[in-house]
């Protein structure tokens, strides 16, 4: 019988997200009512504030497990292992799974990401890539290009999220293995040399 009712509980929270997503990219975030996410879906009200307390309680609840699922693997990023695989013209196995937990919630970084979501969310993410990869390597300052470390960060941080946003944007055409690759070698080479543009250099 438990078993039976958290089926029905999960089915009922699958259908307030997936009216919530659809009205999100139809309305805007800060536009959507409980009453719009019950018609959309077909619910009463007294079936959403079963499991929400409101519209901001459900989207920060989405917002908060779906950038937990993905701080847990980008936590673990080493990169320094991602430059030896990249040596070896590999794919880094973390970097994989980063992207496969990207491309699982899919649906809603899009639209949370578009020009309806939450700006908030992309500069969330886009902190939590500076904190745990880009400010865990040793970047010296470029003193003889006066270039400071801080700007080579935001440099990195900005770019390689705006590639993920792009692949996002773009239905993810790229597998998660070929947007480690690549991510890899624009890392490790610079974009100029990834795209061809100058020869990479002799070993």
């Amino acid at each position: 019988m438990s078993e039976k009712i958290d089926r029905r509980k999960a089915k009922t929270k699958q259908q307030i997200y997936e009216s919530f997503m659809s009205l999100i990219a139809e309305k805007g975030v800060e536009n959507v009512t409980v009453t719009d996410i019950t018609n959309h879906a077909n619910l009463n009200r007294g079936t959403f504030y079963l499991h929400y307390r409101d519209v901001p309680d459900l989207l920060q609840q989405l917002k908060d497990y779906v950038f937990k699922s993905i701080e847990q693997y980008v936590m673990k990023l080493d990169f320094r292992k991602a430059m030896e695989y990249g040596n070896l013209q590999e794919p880094y196995p973390l970097g994989v799974q980063i992207f496969e937990e990207f491309a699982r919630h899919a649906d809603f970084l899009k639209v949370m990401f578009g020009p309806k979501g939450d700006l908030s969310y992309a500069i969330q993410f886009r902190k939590l890539m500076t904190r745990h990869i880009y400010e865990k390597i040793n970047i010296p300052e470029a003193a003889n290009l006066n270039i400071r470390r801080d700007y080579v960060v935001a440099y990195m941080t900005s770019a390689h999220f705006g590639m993920l946003m792009h692949w996002i944007e773009c239905d993810m055409d790229q597998t998660p293995t070929q947007m480690a690759f690549i991510m890899m070698n624009i890392v490790n080479f610079g974009p100029l040399v990834s795209f061809g543009l100058k020869e990479k250099p002799l070993a």
